[in-house]
C-alpha cells in the first residue's frame, strides 16, 4: 500500500460514520466507512501496474483511487470524455512501470494538445495538498464543492487531497448549469468553490442571482481570469475571487491570499507555503517544492507587492518584415481593454513561411473597434492580421480554451 492509503486509514479512523462525499445528482451519501468499504471491495477486482479512473466526480470515483493506492498500483485519471480506444491506447502509451514510488499519473495536453505524462509519487501529492490547505485556509469542517474533474492536477489538490489529508467533505455534481450551481452550493451549505473562469463568468451574468449564505472562498484557476469578471461577480455577490495559479508538474504555485489582486487584475498572488520561485535568464518560471520541480514556459516577474505578474509564454516571436514582436506584448495590450472576457494571440506562417500575428478574442467588440483601440498604444505593423471574434470560445473540456482549434480556424481565416 502506497503512504495515501495510510493516510486515509487515520483520517476514516477519526469518524467513521461522517459523510465524506455526497453525489449530488443521486443523493447518496458516502461516510468514510463506506470509501474504505468500496475500496477493499474493489481491490479484488483492480489489476495494476497501472489501474485507469474513467468517471465521473462521484464517490465511486475516490473508492476507485483509493483501492488502487492500497494495492501499490498507478492511478492514471482519464477525462470521461475520452472513448474505451482512446483510454486503451493512453495506457499503452505509458511504458512499463517506473519507480515504485510513483503512485498517479497526471495527463495534461498543456498548450500542444498531446497528452503529456506527469508521474507523481505519494510524497507529491500529499505535499501540494498541505501547501493548498495551509496556504488557502481549507478546514476541516469546510464543504468542497466538485465539478472540477477530480483527476485533474487542480481538483486532485484542492478536492481530493483535502478530503484525504483532514476529511473536508466534497459534493460531487456531473451535470448542471450556472443557477443549479448556485442552487447546490445553498442546498449542500457549500463553503468552498473551487472552478474556472468559463464558470465564473456565466455565474457574473447571470441575472437575479444571490450570494449563497453558507458561500465562503471562491477559487479561480486552469486559465486567465480578467479582472472585468472578478469585479462583475464581486458587485452581483459580495465576494472576491482568488486567483490561483498552478502546473500538473509542480501543483499549486501561487494564491492570491486577499483577493485584492485578482480584483485588480494585477497578478496570479504570492506563492505558497512550501513554494519556492526562481525566474530564468529568459524570464521563465522555474518552481521548487516537495509538491514538484520544473521550470516552465510561463514567463512572469515580480511586481512591487511580491506577486507573480504573468506574461504569457516564452519562445514566440514573429518577425513582421524584419521587425520582432511578441504574442505576449498584444496579449496584454488586449487584457487592458474593457469587455474582453478571453483571449489567445499565436505567430503563425502563411504560404509562402511569413509570420503573422493571429488573435482569438472573446468579446462583443467588433475588430474594428479593437483595431482602433490598439492603434492608441501599438504601432500598426504590430495589430493581428488575422482574427477570431465570437461571444464565447471553444474550450477544452479542462475549461481551457482550445488551441488547436483556434489556431485551425485561424489559420483559414487569413485573406
Amino acid at each position: 500500500m502506497t503512504s495515501l492509503w495510510k493516510l486515509w486509514e487515520t483520517t476514516a479512523n477519526r469518524s467513521p460514520e461522517h459523510p465524506l462525499v455526497i453525489d449530488a445528482d443521486t443523493g447518496r451519501h458516502w461516510t468514510a466507512g463506506q470509501l474504505t468499504d468500496e475500496a477493499e471491495r474493489l481491490t479484488t477486482i483492480l489489476r495494476g501496474p497501472y489501474v485507469p479512473i474513467c468517471q465521473p466526480n462521484s464517490g465511486s470515483w475516490l473508492a476507485t483511487f483509493l483501492a488502487i493506492q492500497k494495492i501499490k498500483a498507478i492511478a492514471v485519471p482519464l477525462d470521461v470524455s475520452l472513448s474505451p480506444k482512446t483510454q486503451q491506447e493512453t495506457i499503452n502509451h505509458l511504458g512499463p512501470r517506473l519507480k515504485p514510488s510513483i503512485c498517479c499519473v497526471k495527463l495534461t495536453s498543456g498548450t500542444t494538445g498531446k497528452l503529456k505524462q506527469i508521474f507523481c509519487s505519494a510524497v507529491n501529492l500529499r505535499a501540494d495538498g498541505e501547501h493548498i490547505i495551509r496556504t488557502m485556509g481549507i478546514r476541516l469542517a469546510d464543504r468542497n464543492l466538485a465539478i472540477i474533474p477530480l483527476g485533474h492536477s487542480y481538483g486532485l489538490g484542492n478536492l481530493v487531497m483535502p478530503l484525504l489529508l483532514q476529511g473536508t467533505t466534497m459534493v460531487c455534481a456531473q451535470a448542471f448549469v450556472p443557477r443549479q450551481i448556485l442552487r447546490l452550493i445553498e442546498e449542500h451549505e457549500v463553503t468552498v468553490f473551487p472552478t474556472v473562469p468559463a464558470i465564473l463568468r456565466a455565474l457574473a451574468q447571470l441575472p437575479q442571482a444571490a450570494r449563497p449564505p453558507s458561500l465562503r472562498l471562491v477559487i479561480s484557476a486552469g486559465a486567465p481570469l480578467t479582472a472585468e469578471v472578478a469585479q462583475q461577480f464581486h458587485q452581483r455577490y459580495g465576494i472576491k475571487i482568488h486567483n490561483f495559479y498552478g502546473s500538473s508538474e509542480t501543483g499549486g504555485i501561487c494564491y492570491d491570499r486577499t483577493g485584492a489582486a485578482t480584483l485588480k487584475g494585477r497578478s496570479v498572488g504570492k506563492p505558497l507555503a512550501g513554494v519556492r520561485i526562481q525566474f530564468r535568464r529568459d524570464g521563465r518560471i522555474a518552481v521548487n517544492s516537495a509538491a514538484g520541480k520544473a521550470t516552465l514556459p510561463d514567463v512572469g516577474e515580480w511586481n512591487r507587492y511580491g506577486e507573480l505578474r504573468l506574461f504569457g509564454r516564452v519562445g514566440e516571436v514573429a518577425n513582421i518584415g524584419g521587425k520582432k514582436v511578441t504574442p505576449n506584448e498584444i496579449d496584454q495590450a488586449l487584457r487592458a481593454l474593457p469587455a474582453i472576457t478571453d483571449l489567445w494571440v499565436t505567430v503563425l506562417q502563411d504560404k509562402r513561411g511569413n509570420d503573422y500575428l493571429a488573435a482569438a478574442v472573446e468579446t462583443s467588440r467588433s475588430r474594428a473597434n479593437l483595431e482602433r483601440e490598439l492603434l492608441k498604444t501599438l504601432p500598426a505593423w504590430k495589430l493581428p492580421k488575422a482574427w477570431l471574434i465570437a461571444l464565447l470560445l471553444p474550450r477544452t473540456n479542462r475549461g481551457k480554451l482550445h488551441t488547436t482549434e483556434l489556431r485551425a480556424r485561424l489559420n483559414v481565416s487569413l485573406p
